[in-house]
């Protein structure tokens, strides 16, 4: 289960969490993702790297939704006024507002900010406590197959 969380959901949230909006919030994202692409695999033990890399990305990830949900709610209580909302420099941070409901692109970046905070949590949880509950699950059985995919029969 963790090297599936860590090793390829966390990266590919980050991925799609940098690639949806070009902003200083999305370089992070995508520093994150390099890291735990090219660096984790070299650390060795999972012990370090669970508290080098995920609890930034969780606390990262946790203050961009914070503060993005803030300055949309404080964009609807002024009352979409295009000053507000069409700063330059909160542009530049990343903070996004609601343009249209068909592709509400902000809802999905917090979405996707939300499910990097659920999957690393998750990660932190598998490698501190096991989950020795999903081992004797479907789970177990689902997980092997994914990691034997392309391995040859002996």
């Amino acid at each position: 289960m963790g090297n599936f969380l860590a090793g390829f959901l966390l990266p590919l949230l980050l991925l799609t969490a940098a690639l949806s909006n070009w902003s200083l919030i999305s370089l992070v994202d995508l520093i994150a993702f390099l890291l735990i692409q090219y660096t984790a695999p070299k650390i060795g033990f999972r012990f370090r790297r669970q508290y080098l890399l995920l609890w930034p990305v969780i606390i990262f990830s946790l203050l961009v939704f914070s503060s993005q949900a803030v300055y949309l709610v404080v964009w609807a209580v002024e009352g979409y006024k295009q000053s507000v909302g069409e700063a330059w420099w909160m542009k530049l941070i990343g903070f996004m507002i609601i343009q249209s409901w068909k592709s509400p692109t902000v809802i999905y970046f917090l979405a996707v900010q939300l499910l990097v905070v659920i999957v690393a949590v998750l990660d932190i949880h598998d490698n501190r406590f096991g989950l020795v509950q999903w081992r004797c699950s479907c789970w177990s059985n689902f997980l092997t197959a994914i990691e034997r995919l392309g391995l040859f029969p002996s």
